[in-house]
């Protein structure tokens, strides 16, 4: 069987792929970064799944490229090529998937809470200042107490609104570039949070694309 490929959508050269990369190098698992708007493949036919990651646009803004790429995020659906699509990932998806994307009333910074529906508790990092709505058919499976929508799945796809990805060297990468407009800190104090991220995405990785 031929290794596994993944294409990945980055908005953002202080955005990378963070920890997934090393849940990919553990199970050969080929990621092929494009970065938007400059590089974005023709077809997602020869490619085993999609991975659309975070960035500071919006939505709404809807330049050419980005047209392109919701173009691309509906072969990947035609296609039924499983996708996690995360922050501005998981707002294009929605987007695809009948949903909205609004504007809330705060922006939702920092280590948040979100809980899942089975009442389970997870911090996370946030850095977004909208929110997603869904049809009703679509499984909304966490929320936190700003956005009633931090996970979904419908079918082959997930989104999420926050950044399990981001481990501390992450972090760290966005705090340099960012400087006092990054809300995510890091450290030891952290360092439970980063834990419990790390075996949440590696379990949600494995089970959407292995």
């Amino acid at each position: 069987m031929s290794q596994c490929t993944l294409a990945v959508f980055q908005h953002h050269p202080a955005e990378g792929v963070g920890r997934i990369a090393v849940w990919a190098q553990h199970h050969n698992i080929k990621l092929v970064c494009f970065y938007a708007p400059e590089d974005l493949p023709k077809s997602l036919a020869n490619f085993h799944g999609l991975i659309v990651l975070g960035g500071p646009i919006n939505v709404a803004d809807n330049p050419l490229w980005m047209q392109a790429e919701a173009e691309l995020i509906t072969q990947a659906l035609i296609l039924q090529r499983p996708i996690l699509a995360i922050c501005l990932g998981a707002q294009l998806l929605a987007a695809k998937l009948g949903g909205q994307v609004i504007e809330m009333p705060a922006p939702e910074l920092g280590w948040q809470d979100i809980t899942f529906n089975d009442g389970s508790v997870l911090t996370v990092p946030q850095w977004h200042e909208q929110a997603i709505t869904l049809p009703q058919h679509i499984a909304v499976l966490a929320s936190s107490g700003q956005c009633p929508v931090q996970m979904y799945r419908h079918q082959h796809v997930i989104g999420l609104q926050f950044h399990p990805e981001w481990d501390a060297k992450q972090i760290e990468q966005l705090a340099e570039f960012f400087a006092d407009e990054c809300p995510i800190t890091t450290g030891p104090h952290t360092q439970q949070h980063q834990t419990q991220l790390n075996q949440f995405l590696f379990e949600l990785l494995d089970a959407q694309f292995v």
